[in-house]
């Protein structure tokens, strides 16, 4: 039953993810990865506003459920007839070259990262917590209409993130079935989408005449910061697709004096704030530098100017507006999480910001040293060390090798003024100030860093770069082969083993008490395997209803002889049961009616059995050597052109 409603999933999200925008592009005068890019970028805001216009006009109450469930069942069909009735344009597009190029290699992200997913029972690192249920929850906020008043994980109100991506994974959970399992599938396809603009951006980076996709591949799957970010279920990754999707369209349409892509630029932009409030500094840069600098050099600039403010006003209105007229104008703009963060810290903000600045760009291994974080498993201590290395950093987030690589290459253009990149004055500044106010819109201070917050469209884009300047020169090929080496292993694969590890009746790595006195559950004493609390803690999130329903189960057969221990346990059972009524208070019961389970893609794939777990992991492994073989082999210098004989003059005939 999974097997099919994966298949459904991904031919819905191949399906509406392209058809309706695709449709409306086909007939511009763009290039071929224009319309691909663009159709994707514009098919989303079309179902966005499809499926959150049938959740805000549907019927409240139980009634309302049926309505928007048929409703996406109409969205569903009318976006495969745009699809049969655009399947010449479909046709043509496909046999661009690069379009074929960029299809091929998102589709091996999409199986590599699926087969990640396979490996993944828990998610940890560091100190990342409960985003990833959180975001499931958001989902389900809008696909099985909670009350408004549902307080959602972590204590935030709902308007403390945009919904644009909880809104499209709701659309595609209801046309399948609202089971976890899925809801990670759908998250990476849409976090996959940012390699698409990657693609689309390589030609402008000027690196190469004609720049290759296989190294962007390459660096793509390797990368720790991308898998990371497209494994875990969140949404940074697609606001990123909008951010890039925006910087290419902002500078196509300086270069081709065209208006009509410099409204879709700032229309992706508004689109990536919907998605993620991480798109906010670049909707303020590009906006300041459209003003200050290039709006009065165009042409009909006041028109101009309306064609962009109507769109990404009206578009920006359908949540904003929303939000203020149900939850009020301060909890919609108050509750953001940077905002209660600057407000719960109490020293100098300056100080903060240049704090994190550096703690962004030197990594907390090189300042504070290794950080143990209280966990016996060895595997666990190099990853965590290994996780703050890649994932917080600004450098080295984009690999050991390819983050050094990335400043080589930047300070060869400003060194050099290359005039092969004909946009490096607006890099020039665009970079260093997206840094700046990137990190300084983050509200708590983080002694590890804050790039993951921000900065991935900067990451990518150095990515971007590296592939750009593609074929490297031998010692730079060895060395960045080498770094995607150890990438791989430190910051892919050895994740992936740790975030594989749950209780089986083999191993036990989490353990759990109850503390009679209060009621609430506490890390048990550690294994040989165990991981930090911090691991724990998501572990936890993933099994509470379960452990609250077992342990009542055990109160209830305990008879203390005395008064006080009765009244203790009946004290702490009164606890557990407040705790499991948070099933119907924040989950409309979704927890009952999954006989209070979460299961991970993982846990599917491995059951309990140790070889069948051990599977995925195996074929991680090959597909990286595969692919490792295919980078080195287009490394390797082509054979020589043949020179073509001159014929010899023949005699005359007998």
């Amino acid at each position: 039953m999974l097997v099919f409603q994966l298949g459904l999933l991904l031919c819905l999200l191949l399906v509406c993810s392209f058809t309706p925008g695709f449709y409306c592009v086909r007939r511009l005068p763009w290039n071929p990865m224009e319309k691909l890019c663009g159709g994707i970028g514009l098919s989303l805001v079309l179902l966005f506003l499809a499926a959150w216009g049938i959740y805000c006009f549907s019927p409240r109450g139980a009634g309302g459920t049926a309505v928007q469930t048929g409703a996406f069942v109409v969205v569903s069909l009318v976006c495969v007839l745009l699809g049969f009735l655009g399947r010449q344009d479909i046709s043509t597009l496909i046999r661009s070259f690069r379009v074929r190029r960029a299809v091929l290699g998102y589709a091996f992200l999409l199986l590599w990262t699926i087969v990640i997913l396979a490996i993944v029972r828990n998610y940890s690192g560091l100190g990342w917590g409960s985003d990833w249920l959180e975001h499931f929850q958001r989902s389900l906020f809008f696909l099985h209409r909670f009350p408004a008043d549902t307080p959602i994980l972590s204590g935030y109100r709902l308007p403390a993130r945009p919904p644009m991506m909880n809104v499209l994974a709701a659309f595609f959970l209801d046309r399948t079935q609202d089971r976890f399992e899925l809801f990670q599938v759908a998250s990476a396809f849409l976090n996959l989408l940012l390699f698409l603009p990657c693609c689309l951006m390589l030609p402008a980076l000027g690196l190469a005449r004609r720049p290759r996709t296989l190294p962007l591949v390459a660096l793509f799957a390797f990368s720790p910061v991308v898998m990371e970010n497209a494994t875990y279920t969140w949404t940074k990754s697609l606001s990123a697709f909008f951010v890039v999707l925006a910087f290419w369209f902002y500078l196509a349409a300086q270069r081709k004096n065209d208006r009509l892509r410099m409204a879709a630029a700032f229309l992706a932009l508004s689109a990536g704030l919907l998605v993620h409030y991480s798109a906010g500094p670049y909707c303020v840069l590009l906006g300041l530098d459209y003003l200050l600098r290039v709006f009065w050099k165009r042409p009909r600039k006041w028109r101009e100017l309306a064609a962009i403010a109507v769109p990404c006003g009206l578009l920006l209105a359908t949540w904003f507006a929303w939000s203020v007229a149900v939850y009020g104008p301060t909890v919609t703009f108050q509750s953001n999480t940077s905002l209660t963060a600057a407000q719960g810290y109490r020293g100098n903000s300056l100080l903060k910001i240049g704090a994190n600045l550096v703690d962004s760009i030197v990594p907390y291994v090189l300042r504070g040293g290794l950080t143990y974080t209280g966990q016996p498993n060895l595997a666990g201590v190099l990853r965590d060390n290994a996780f703050g290395f890649f994932q917080v950093n600004l450098i080295f987030g984009m690999g050991l090798v390819g983050g050094p690589f990335v400043v080589w290459l930047l300070w060869g253009f400003v060194h050099r003024r290359s005039a092969a990149v004909h946009e490096w004055r607006f890099w020039r500044v665009l970079i260093p100030c997206s840094v700046i106010v990137g990190i300084a819109v983050v509200g708590e201070r983080d002694h590890f860093g804050s790039a993951h917050l921000t900065l991935i469209p900067m990451e990518v884009l150095g990515l971007s770069l590296i592939a750009a300047a593609f074929p490297w020169r031998r010692v730079a090929a060895i060395a960045i082969v080498a770094g995607c080496i150890v990438d791989f292993s430190l910051g892919v694969f050895l994740q992936a083993r740790v975030e594989a590890l749950e209780n089986t009746p083999q191993r036990t790595v989490f353990t759990t008490g109850l503390n009679l006195g209060y009621g609430a559950f506490q890390m048990g004493s550690p294994t040989r395997d165990g991981l930090s609390e911090m691991a724990w803690g998501n572990w936890f999130f993933k099994h509470r209803f379960a452990l609250c329903r077992r342990y009542l189960g055990i109160l209830a057969d305990s008879r203390p002889s005395d008064a006080e221990g009765r009244e203790v346990v009946s004290r702490a059972q009164a606890q557990l049961r407040q705790d499991l009524n948070g099933d119907a208070v924040s989950w409309q019961g979704w927890w009952g009616r999954h006989d209070y389970n979460l299961e991970f893609l993982g846990d599917d794939v491995a059951g309990t059995s140790a070889w069948r777990a051990v599977v995925p992991q195996a074929v991680l492994v090959v597909l990286f050597l595969a692919l490792m073989g295919a980078l080195v082999r287009e490394m390797r210098p082509g054979p020589p052109p043949r020179v073509p004989q001159r014929a010899r003059p023949r005699g005359p005939r007998r």
